[in-house]
């Protein structure tokens, strides 16, 4: 087979490859030689050979080069790569009726982006909630939660989340099982991948519901929602991703720290929506600090039945309903920290 004689030649060249190591069948991680992957940490290993079909190829995490196994053992050892084609056209496995894979030029993949790359080539092992058929227990989840049917072709469903992450993002070092599960695509402002974020559908009693991962090495605080935002109008901060579906012009954290997400977004007019939780001390806690530096903050009304703004909705507030309490309940400086006060259950 192809791929016996593709992985025969990538141990051969291992010794040349800075950091060399299997981490699983078919799966090798290294310093990548055609960047050198960091001047400054020579321990930094971004680079791969995966399989995919019947062949392997290669890709680097770090300066984004992809090509196939013939590309590059010519790379890292022109001469070894003489004795690859010659086995190959030996075994019969070498493309006889195209150009020969020792002439093919190199490819350079660029993080995905909407527009650019279409949607269902980003993620192999995922379909879009937007193509599941009617009737698919995913689907139900999603309309269950009555979430918008616009939002659809933003989530996705995989079947099996490690595989899923284990193919987009091969070093992620976080132990997974391999459960069906709801995926919410974070991007940032330029459309680029930054992370995934897996909520479990069937094991959720007994595995962690929310499971994310980073598919870049950024530090900046993961904010959901950024490609689809207009920096010119006011931009509305929620906890929750799927919360964010209901709102216009709306993102989310992930957690309850809006006020430290809020340095993340460069935007004149920001609103702070923290979960309906008048009894939680650590929210009371961060929605004071908020107030104290200067934000605009939801002070939600004692009417209001449920703890966000999905909860809301299932309680049969309308998002047209909604939009307008918040709204109408946006508080600044002196007159937040009085409605705060009332609010507060402590």
């Amino acid at each position: 087979m192809a791929i016996y004689i593709d992985a025969k030649y990538v141990r051969m060249v291992s010794s040349r490859l800075r950091n060399f190591k299997q981490k699983n069948t078919n799966l090798w991680n290294f310093s990548c030689p055609y960047c050198g992957d960091s001047q400054s940490n020579k321990l930094k290993a971004r680079g791969y050979v995966y399989a995919k079909g019947n062949d392997l190829f290669y890709r680097c995490h770090n300066c984004g080069v992809g090509t196939n196994a013939a590309n590059f053992i010519k790379h890292v050892d022109p001469s070894l790569h003489g004795e690859y084609v010659l086995e190959k056209y030996k075994s019969g496995t070498a493309n006889t009726h195209h150009r020969k894979s020792s002439d093919s030029p190199r490819i350079i993949t660029t993080p995905p982006k909407f527009g650019h790359i279409k949607k269902r080539s980003i993620f192999e092992h995922g379909t879009w909630l937007s193509d599941l058929p009617s009737g698919h227990f995913c689907l139900n989840y999603a309309q269950n939660r009555l979430i918008p049917e616009e939002h659809y072709d933003k989530l996705l469903f995989t079947s099996n989340y490690k595989l899923f992450c284990d193919e987009l993002i091969p070093n992620h070092d976080k132990k997974l099982i391999e459960d069906a599960r709801l995926v919410i695509p974070f991007f940032n402002y330029q459309n680029e991948l930054v992370a995934v974020s897996g909520r479990a559908l069937e094991t959720s009693d007994r595995t962690l519901r929310y499971v994310t991962l980073r598919t870049d090495d950024s530090e900046n605080k993961l904010v959901y929602g950024m490609d689809r935002l207009n920096l010119n109008e006011r931009v509305y901060l929620v906890e929750g991703p799927l919360d964010s579906l209901f709102l216009k012009n709306c993102v989310a954290s992930g957690d309850a720290n809006l006020a430290l997400t809020v340095k993340n977004i460069q935007a004149k007019k920001i609103t702070l929506i923290f979960d309906n939780e008048p009894r939680n001390k650590e929210v009371c806690k961060l929605i004071e600090n908020a107030i104290k530096s200067n934000h605009d903050v939801v002070i939600w009304p004692d009417n209001i039945d449920g703890k966000d703004i999905n909860e809301m909705v299932l309680n049969g507030f309308s998002i047209s309903e909604i939009q307008e309490i918040i709204d109408s309940n946006t508080f600044f400086g002196l007159e937040a920290i009085a409605k705060f006060t009332f609010w507060k259950k402590l």
